[in-house]
């Protein structure tokens, strides 16, 4: 259930530009991501990518990941992942299977995004009967503060 009042989105994703920071200084893809539960941070990971050995080093991946470990849970039913870029199909199909809530973003990555490109893995009504799409929030950043839409967060 979502809080009665939107969340801090401005907050995570300052985090997320701060680890964005993290992967350009150790020359990767400037990509930052958290994943919050009920107000705190359950995990969070800046891209080890292209310098880094792990293929799958995307920052949501990472991110994903370290929330798993520290909940011991096999999904991550009702978080919310912040990015500073849109997921990849990749990203996208492990956030969908994980079950995250709400993904919010700063930036589309519309070639390769799983919400934006030609195949829209991340938000896609046809794969519900598998994993039902999370809500998308794109373009929220830090450089403006977000201003919801209307009824929502």
């Amino acid at each position: 259930m979502m809080s009665p009042t939107p969340p801090n989105h401005e907050r995570f994703m300052k985090r997320c530009r701060e680890l964005a920071a993290e992967a350009r200084s150790a020359g990767n893809t400037p990509v930052g991501s958290v994943v919050v539960l009920d107000g705190q941070i359950l995990g969070e990971a800046s891209e080890t990518l292209p310098v880094g050995r792990l293929i799958t080093g995307h920052a949501e991946l990472l991110a994903c990941q370290a929330a798993l470990d520290r909940t011991g849970g096999k999904d991550l039913a009702g978080s919310t992942l912040y990015s500073t870029a849109e997921p990849c199909f990749m990203c996208s199909y492990a956030i969908r299977n994980l079950r995250v809530g709400l993904v919010v973003y700063a930036r589309d990555t519309p070639l390769i995004g799983g919400a934006t490109s030609s195949h829209p893995i991340l938000t896609d009504p046809a794969l519900n009967s598998w994993r039902p799409a999370p809500r998308v929030l794109a373009g929220v950043s830090v450089d403006e503060p977000f201003r919801p839409p209307s009824g929502g967060d």
